[in-house]
């Protein structure tokens, strides 16, 4: 046996975006049967993605050797389908608002 120890990678940001996904899947859910939960109160809930990254870091602290390394590409997919969720919220804002204003 090689008596020489393994440093495992833990790849931090994997955890937070499948959290975020979860988290504002069901916020953006919610808001199709509820219409009163407003996109602006989702959207203030973005500092939550820091949070989950805090906690996911400290998580991993307690493991001995093991290598931390920032998985860019969860980083990038979380900012992009962000601002995706953002584009497509205020698509449906300005329909709303449009419907508003058409008679029939």
């Amino acid at each position: 046996m090689n008596n020489e120890t393994m440093i495992r990678t833990h790849r931090i940001g994997t955890l937070t975006f499948g959290c975020m996904l979860i988290v504002f899947g069901f916020l953006f859910l919610i808001h199709l049967i509820v219409p009163s939960l407003s996109y602006l109160w989702i959207f203030r809930l973005w500092p939550c993605i820091f949070i989950f990254l805090g906690v996911e870091v400290l998580m991993s602290l307690g493991k001995e050797n093991v290598r931390f390394v920032y998985d860019k590409a969860a980083v990038f997919l979380m900012m992009a389908l962000t601002f995706f969720a953002m584009c497509m919220a205020c698509a449906d804002w300005i329909f709303m608002k449009e419907a508003e204003y058409i008679v029939f």
